[in-house]
């Protein structure tokens, strides 16, 4: 008995301590992305996102993007996402051509979604900080990587 009580102790000392990552409570708000786009044969660019979030009545997150890329006419879209489980929210963007999946990893959240042209998204976000947060993203055709996106978000209020 002792043993196993001793065991318990000893696994809560040297397990990893993080808090789970919300997203709906990191996207409430302003939000400012900074990253760099790199495609398959094409040079890296920038891209900058304005990000606006609020919470529904019914804990739904609608989160308002507007995305300048270098070289294109900047862009609005939008996120719905709303939690099914305690570890898992599902919903909409304009991007994709059917559901978003955010699964919480431990401190982490990975998005998976197919978009319009029938290319695969997987995103992971990961805190940097107490108002930061990398974004890595991989885009696939085919399951080859065809282009990723590296940016840090911050929290502006």
């Amino acid at each position: 008995m002792r043993f196993g009580v001793l065991a318990a102790l000893a696994l809560c000392i040297t397990a990893p301590a993080f808090a789970a990552f919300d997203p709906v409570e990191f996207f409430r708000g302003k939000t400012e992305g900074k990253g760099r786009l790199k495609i398959l044969f094409e040079s890296s660019k920038r891209v900058d996102v304005k990000s606006e979030g609020y919470v529904e009545k019914d804990g739904t997150l609608v989160l308002s993007q507007l995305v300048h890329q270098e070289g294109e006419k900047p862009r609005q879209r939008y996120w719905k996402l709303r939690r099914t489980s305690p570890t898992r929210f599902t919903g909409t963007i304009t991007d994709a051509a059917g559901p978003v999946t955010v699964d919480v990893v431990g401190d982490k959240a990975r998005i998976r979604y197919t978009m319009k042209n029938h290319m695969t998204v997987e995103q992971w976000l990961t805190p940097a900080g107490e108002r930061t947060v990398n974004n890595r993203m991989k885009v696939r055709r085919f399951g080859l990587v065809v282009a990723r996106f590296t940016e840090t978000i911050r929290k502006l209020d």
